[in-house]
Parts: C-alpha cells; structure tokens; sequence
C-alpha cells in the first residue's frame, strides 16, 4: 500500500475517534421538548464535559412531513434565551424556549431547535489543522387545543415489481413515535425501522423487497408509542 495512502487512512481513523469523543463530551437534557398550556417555558441544559470551550448557537426550523418527507424550514415562531452562549469546561448553560406569541390550532404545531457549534475547535496533529464541529436538532411540539390525540393507520401503497410497500399514517392531532416495524411470513422478517415519529396528518412509507418464493401474504405488525396496529399485506399482483 503506498504511504499516501496509508496516510489518508490513518487520518480517517483519528478524525472519526476524535469526533467521536467530542460528541460524547456534550449532555443536552431533555432530548425533546413540548410547549402546552400548563408548561409554556421549558429548559434545556446542555453540559460540557470535555477540556475545551464550547460556543453553541441555535435556530428554530418549522418540521413538516409532506409526501412521507421531513421537510425543515427557517421559522421564527419560538423564541430561545440565549440565541448563543459559550460553555467553559466542564460547565453548563441553560437554553431557555418558549413561543414568541400564542397561537391556537387544532392540530400539534413541530418545530426542531438546532444547537450548533460555531466554536471552530481546531486539533493540532503533526502539522495540520482539523476543524471540528456538530449540530444538534432537537424536536419541539407545540400543542395544539385539538383532543383526538396520535392515531396510527397502517395501510398499503404502491411499489416496485417483485417489492412490499407498507405505509403508517397518523389521523390524529398528534405526534406518535413508531418503536418496531415488522413485516414477516413462513420461515422469514424483516425489520423495517424503528425511532421514526410520524407527525400529525402525515405519513411515512418503507418499501422493501418481496421475500423469494413467497407466493403468500405477509403481516406488518407496528408498535407505536399509541399502540399496535397490524395489516395483511397481500402477494404482488394478487
């Protein structure tokens, strides 16, 4: 192997290690954060752990779902104390989100708040200079005055020849988070995804390949943070 090479390997190691570490030196807690009526403020502590400052900046994005996609948008809708802060080692610092102005509707309004880091770190390694950085998106549901609550569908959809098309829409007025998707038959499964939220009114789709010599139905089972659903999904072209 020719040592520029090996060079470029080495690098790859000691980047993927250092980022690694770097991450795993920032607590942020909660994770998630819901604005109701009865809790209008809430706080996010976000602690740091490693021997070097952190400056964090952060933004607020309106989080949609359209055609089965997220899509994030600049949206000033929420207001976080404050905008940017820096965090000496081994301290902390609390963000603080709230609505910028009440706004009443029916279904569950999401948002993502972005913590980035605009620090610049730099690590000096024989001669050169990396620079490090990460972006936190945190999910934040407004609630809405709507009492339906999330409400999981599992359905079919179109898909590719020799393929399976499952799709779990959500006709409640808020968020669910999918725990398990499972599709399975005679002798085989597969996992299809897990962690996913689906907001409300939306949906979201996975699409995988039709087990080999399979000629009969399969069963979609989805555990959601609202509960179960299930379906028998039918051969292609039956």
């Amino acid at each position: 192997m020719k040592w520029g090479l090996l060079r470029q390997l080495m690098m790859i190691i000691i980047i993927g290690a250092f980022a690694a570490n770097s991450a795993q030196a920032i607590t942020i807690s909660p994770v998630m954060v819901e604005l109701t009526p009865a809790h209008r403020v809430v706080a996010i502590t976000v602690s740091n752990e490693s021997d070097l400052p952190l400056i964090l900046q952060t933004e607020t994005l309106a989080w949609t779902q359209l055609n089965g996609e997220d899509c994030n948008e600049e949206n000033n809708d929420l207001l976080v104390v404050p905008p940017i802060a820096e965090i000496k080692p081994g301290g902390s610092q609390i963000f603080r989100v709230t609505l910028r102005r009440p706004v009443s509707t029916v279904a569950e309004r999401a948002y993502r708040l972005v913590l980035d880091d605009v620090s610049a770190i730099k690590k000096e390694t024989t001669g050169v200079g990396v620079t490090f950085s990460f972006s936190h998106r945190l999910p934040v549901f407004v609630a809405g005055t709507g009492k339906i609550g999330p409400k999981p569908q599992l359905g079919m959809c179109p898909a590719p020849a020799s393929s399976g098309c499952v799709r779990l829409a959500n006709e409640g007025d808020r968020f669910y988070q999918v725990k398990r998707l499972t599709v399975k038959g005679n002798d085989w499964h597969k996992d299809l995804g897990a962690g996913t939220r689906v907001l409300a009114g939306a949906w979201k789709q996975w699409i995988f390949a039709w087990p080999a010599n399979h000629t009969g139905p399969l069963t979609v089972n989805a555990e959601t943070s609202a509960g179960p659903v299930s379906l028998e999904l039918p051969a292609p072209g039956q």
